[in-house]
């Protein structure tokens, strides 16, 4: 009998799992991955008169991914897509001989 009434109060407890607000953690993970997508769409949109058509559509793409990855929570997929970005406007910005670098205080730390 005491191992049934025990049996009973351990399925009737909520799982740990429920002790977490989901909804706040996807909010959180939403809010940290657009922030860091931010510098990098702000950079794309700087060069974007720079790009050539294909480069522009590349942009175009990578900033759909990464924001829809950032609102769905994966945060993971949207910092991949950011560094793509960041990536593909470092070379426009590169390829146009730009003397004064967008970010140079990122680059100055190298």
């Amino acid at each position: 009998m005491r191992s049934l009434l025990l049996a009973t109060l351990v399925l009737a407890a909520p799982p740990l799992a429920r002790a977490c607000d989901t909804e706040a953690m996807n909010a959180e993970l939403t809010t940290v991955c657009t922030a860091a997508l931010r510098p990098a769409m702000s950079w794309a949109a700087a060069l974007r008169g720079q790009a050539s058509a294909t480069e522009a559509a590349a942009l175009d793409r990578a900033i759909a991914v990464a924001t829809t990855a950032c609102e769905t929570g994966d945060p993971a997929a949207g910092a991949q897509e950011a560094a793509r970005i960041a990536r593909l406007a470092g070379r426009i910005e590169a390829r146009a001989g730009n003397t004064d670098p967008i970010w140079p205080d990122r680059l100055a730390r190298h």
